[in-house]
């Protein structure tokens, strides 16, 4: 393997960048964070201070024109995804782009062509995909441990109120909601699971008209020979992060399936008891980062490609579809 580490550049001081992706980066094997850029120069020096980036920029194009970097990562808010995405394919950069990739998937189909066109390699930043508890679960269900999988059972909420009114994810024209924040988990751990597109959905909502968005949505999926995948998602309930997959002969429970904080669990239920495993702490947003420094370093193909993206935001469009109709089944197309 190329000794040569990926140089990163971060666009944005935001939250997510700061707290999770730049120290997973940092300690990453394959790449150095080497720059940071905000609207606010004064921001940007701050946290590469704090950090030790050696570089800030005062806007983004400073950033992109940069000859020195290698990859960009995208915690934009998810109405700039697209446009940023592209600038940075334009300037010959990789791109990893935080979830969910566009505001749709025709934004979507638009980035991952744009990222082709140019040479460049384009990964949906779904860190939990890269945590091993996953990668066990998908292989007890390959085994047969739980017979067939029928049901996937899901939630990711937290508490938000009182409501800030200026947090992005309580502003439509960010493209934020309940759905897009945190219920693509669930819905992209569904589709990994069953390792199919879903056919149909059918949600229900609280939607504020006052921010434009959703705070809670329960939603099903419909998969093929009757298989259903349940979740509910937002704002105003108790944290939690879990997902189940019951089958014919047992059930798998994940109980923090989507942030986890150190060593996680895996529960086998099945008709001989329970069983627990247990799954040593990692850094996933580490892991994520080695992952796509690994496949430009090796010129070889992403182990989840962005297309992979089309198929969640397809299902998020048939959601808020339904949820709008009042509940009624949706074609996924």
């Amino acid at each position: 393997m190329s000794e040569r580490r990926i140089r990163w550049g971060v666009l944005s001081t935001a939250n997510i960048g700061l707290k999770r992706f730049i120290p997973g980066a940092a300690a990453s094997r394959n790449g150095v964070v080497t720059a940071i850029a905000s609207r606010d120069a004064a921001r940007a020096r701050d946290a590469a201070t704090r950090l030790g980036i050696a570089h800030a920029y005062g806007s983004y194009e400073e950033l992109l024109a940069d000859p020195e970097i290698d990859a960009i990562y995208n915690p934009l808010p998810n109405s700039l995804h697209a446009e940023w995405t592209l600038a940075t394919a334009s300037a010959g950069k990789h791109v990893l782009c935080e979830k969910p990739l566009a505001i749709d998937a025709a934004q979507a189909q638009q980035m991952i062509d744009g990222c082709r066109e140019r040479g460049v390699l384009l990964m949906e930043a779904f860190m939990y995909r890269f945590h091993p508890q996953h990668a066990r679960v998908r292989a007890l269900r390959d085994a047969g441990a739980i017979g067939e999988l029928r049901a996937v059972r899901s939630a990711f909420t937290f508490q938000l109120e009182p409501f800030p009114p200026q947090n992005v994810r309580l502003r439509s024209e960010l493209a934020g909601g309940a759905l897009m924040d945190v219920g693509c988990y669930a819905v992209n751990a569904a589709r990994m699971l069953f390792g199919e597109e879903p056919q149909w959905a059918s949600a229900q909502w609280d939607h504020r008209a006052e921010f434009g968005v959703e705070v809670t949505l329960a939603g099903v999926l419909g998969f093929s020979d009757a298989r259903m995948a349940a979740f509910d998602c937002g704002f105003r309930a108790w944290g939690q992060g879990s997902y189940a997959a019951v089958g014919t002969r047992g059930q798998i429970d994940v109980p923090n399936a989507f942030v986890p904080n150190g060593e996680t669990t895996i529960v086998v239920s099945d008709g001989s008891g329970r069983r627990t495993e247990t799954v040593p702490a990692v850094d996933q947003y580490q892991l994520e980062a080695e992952e796509f420094a690994d496949a430009i370093l090796n010129d070889r193909p992403l182990r989840i490609p962005p297309d992979d993206a089309l198929g969640t935001l397809r299902a998020i469009e048939a959601l808020r579809a339904s949820a709008r109709a009042g509940g009624v089944r949706t074609e996924i197309r």
